[in-house]
C-alpha cells in the first residue's frame, strides 16, 4: 500500500505504527465518514492529516503539547488542532457511531455465532474538585463513594462480545437542579458543541 498522506508526527517515529494506523483509516474509510459528518475544510491542513495526528498521539505515548507544539517537524500548531476539535460544524458523535458500527461488524465476523454480544450502559462520575468556572459544573452524588462530588456524569453506551469493547456513544451530563450548579451556561457557547452544554442534562 502506498501512503499518499501521512501525519507529520510520524516523520521521526516508528513507521510500523504509521502503516497500521493508515491501514485502519483506509479500511474503515475514515476520510469519507468524516466528510459525511461535516468534517471538512476549505483551506489549510487536510482534515485527514489532522484527524490522523490526533488519533495517533495515544499510540505514540504523546499529547498535543509534545506531539504538535514541541514537534518541529509538525507543519501546524495547536491552534489548528483546537479549532478542528472545537468546531461546532463537525458532528463528532455521529462519526464515533459510524466508526463503531463498522468496527463492531468487523469484530462480529471474527467470532462464532454462539458468542453473546451485549450493549453496556455505563454511568461514571468525572471529578473536577479544583474547577470553578467550567460550564455546567455541578454538585453530583457519586453512588460508588456515597458522597456528593464536584464534576459531571459521563453516560457511555458500548458494545461488547466478551473480549472486545467498542464505545458507541456518550453524553456528558450535569444536574437539573439549579441549587446544585456551580457554573451556569456561558453565553459565548450557546448553540455550540464545544462544551458540556452540548451533551444535555439528565
Amino acid at each position: 500500500m502506498q501512503r499518499t498522506e501521512i501525519s507529520p508526527i510520524f516523520q521521526a517515529n516508528d513507521a510500523s505504527i504509521a502503516n497500521r494506523i493508515d491501514l485502519f483509516f483506509d479500511k474503515l474509510s475514515l476520510g469519507r465518514l468524516a466528510a459525511r459528518c461535516g468534517i471538512t475544510k476549505r483551506k489549510g491542513i487536510s482534515p485527514r492529516i489532522l484527524l490522523m495526528t490526533i488519533f495517533s498521539l495515544p499510540f505514540l505515548g504523546q499529547n498535543i503539547f509534545r506531539g504538535v507544539v514541541r514537534n518541529n517537524s509538525c507543519e501546524f500548531g495547536k491552534d489548528a488542532v483546537y479549532d478542528f476539535l472545537g468546531s461546532s460544524r463537525f458532528s463528532w458523535r455521529r462519526l464515533l457511531l459510524m466508526v463503531a458500527i463498522k468496527a463492531t461488524a468487523m469484530l462480529d465476523a471474527l467470532t462464532g455465532d454462539d458468542r453473546e454480544t451485549v450493549l453496556i450502559l455505563d454511568d461514571t462520575s468525572i471529578h473536577r474538585p479544583r474547577a470553578k468556572k467550567v460550564e455546567l459544573l455541578a454538585r453530583l452524588y457519586d453512588h460508588c463513594e456515597n458522597r456528593f462530588l464536584r464534576g459531571f456524569r459521563m453516560l457511555t453506551l458500548a458494545w461488547s462480545d466478551g473480549a472486545s469493547l467498542v464505545p458507541l456513544d456518550f453524553a456528558l451530563l450535569s444536574s437539573t437542579d439549579p441549587c446544585n450548579g456551580y457554573q451556569g451556561v456561558t453565553k459565548d457557547l450557546i448553540g455550540g458543541l464545544a462544551g458540556p452544554s452540548a451533551a444535555g442534562k439528565p
